[in-house]
């Protein structure tokens, strides 16, 4: 009987002994060695040809392809975790029941991870226009900056120091001006009857008193005009007016960046016979 009760008594203590055993720790994550010459950085919006907007509203992204554990890209959150007290929730909130050995655990291990993501805090440098900046960004996380451009040439030009990555920008704001301008002219005594229709790049076609998408306009007077023209090829279309059954001739002009070193003017004139359809007067390119 007192042998049994040994033995009980022993097996009890294996077993409790098993049960307190400490878990064995986990390895450390191993810190990740970024490669620098694979990053990009991408912006948006992709800042080029001609704008009326002086206030640029930027979204700037430092991206590394070969990340293993990619952030999310949402609002940063902070965290309110005190290192020496715990988490203070303030009136009404619960209280950290945390003991002082959690406590430390919990601060050991955000510095921890603080340590393995410090590759990812990065300062850009930035020129705008003659002025310099500098933006503090994270790898994987979207940065928001809004700039001001100035009436004409704007150059934006953005440097990752350690990477050696570059991006540069031009475009032009104009805030005074229209860019882009066609009208019809008479070309003989007796003005020629009919609509004129100008076919944009993305394939919207402006048309008497409707603007398009994009922002163009033909008035009724027969006028085009664009602030702000899409670069691409534009179609020049004139449908052919009644005029007592006699054939027309009509002469159309555009003129794209009027009164600077840029300016670019194209004309085409064309018989349209009577009762013809849409005939096509020419095309034109506008460049970024």
């Amino acid at each position: 009987m007192r042998t049994q009760l040994i033995l009980a008594l022993a097996l009890s203590a294996a077993v409790l002994g098993a049960q307190k055993a400490p878990k064995p720790k986990q390895p450390s994550p191993v810190a990740y060695t970024p490669d620098l010459k694979q990053w990009r950085l991408d912006l948006s919006p992709d800042l080029g040809g001609w704008s009326s907007d002086r206030t640029v509203s930027l979204r700037i992204k430092l991206v590394d392809p070969k990340d293993p554990n990619p952030p999310k890209d949402e609002p940063r959150r902070f965290d309110y975790e005190d290192e020496e007290g715990g988490y203070d929730p303030g009136e009404g909130g619960e209280q950290d029941t945390r003991t002082a050995e959690q406590l430390k655990q919990a601060r050991l291990d955000r510095e921890a991870e603080a340590a393995r993501n410090a590759w990812r805090q990065r300062t850009l440098k930035v020129w705008l226009n003659g002025a310099t900046l500098t933006w503090s960004v994270q790898v994987g996380h979207s940065t928001n900056q809004e700039i001001t451009a100035q009436n004409g040439e704007n150059r934006l030009e953005i440097l990752e120091p350690d990477s050696g990555l570059r991006v540069v920008r031009s475009w032009w704001v104009s805030t005074a001006r229209t860019r882009l301008r066609v009208v019809s002219i008479q070309a003989q005594d007796e003005y020629a009857s009919g609509n004129l229709q100008v076919l944009e790049p993305d394939g919207a076609v402006a048309e008497g008193g409707r603007r398009t998408p994009s922002g163009g306009m033909l008035r009724w007077s027969g006028e085009y005009t664009h602030e702000t023209p899409p670069p691409g090829t534009y179609t020049l279309k004139w449908s052919g007016g009644w005029r007592g059954a006699k054939p027309a001739r009509v002469r159309v002009e555009a003129l794209l960046d009027g009164g600077t070193d840029q300016e670019r003017r194209w004309t085409w004139e064309r018989l349209i016979l009577p009762g013809a359809g849409p005939v096509t007067l020419g095309t034109f390119d506008v460049e970024p």
